[in-house]
């Protein structure tokens, strides 16, 4: 019994703690997880952070532009360079995405542009993302983008 104990312990997922154990439908899992990425770019663009909060998990943090974004940080960072006259463009391209049940991890490339009208440059960013299902629904735990070599 003890033993039988020990070995369910080690099975557990690490992140089992904060988050439901339960597996979303395996059916839906993969649409759902790359709606909320999509979800996720446009609510970034907001000023308004509930959109962008209720998308990601309390611990969630980026990589981007060189730096590190926690939270809704780089949220901030984007709205406050809309405001500034800097107009930035992002086509998702089609997402390669795993579902381990609770966990997902995604990858595509964003082919789009960026600058101040109306010298807009094309940007080609290589992006990757890993989500939970927490509270009935798939948020962002971790976002990295970089600019592909030469962009």
């Amino acid at each position: 019994m003890l033993i039988a104990l020990a070995a369910a312990a080690l099975a557990a997922p690490a992140h089992a703690d904060n988050h439901s154990s339960t597996c979303p439908d395996p059916a839906n899992a993969k649409a759902d997880v790359e709606k909320t990425i999509s979800d996720f770019f446009d609510a970034v663009r907001l000023k308004d952070k509930a959109p962008m909060e209720a998308l990601t998990t309390k611990r969630f943090y980026a990589f981007d532009v060189g730096a590190r974004f926690s939270g809704t940080a780089l949220n901030e960072t984007v709205v406050e360079a809309l405001d500034e006259g800097i107009e930035i463009n992002w086509v998702l391209q089609p997402m390669d995405t795993q579902v381990r049940c609770d966990v997902a991890w995604s990858q595509w490339e964003n082919i789009g542009s960026a600058g101040t009208p109306p010298d807009l440059e094309p940007v080609r960013w290589l992006e990757s993302a890993v989500l939970v299902h927490e509270d009935g629904r798939w948020k962002l735990d971790f976002f990295h983008s970089q600019r592909a070599r030469g962009e």
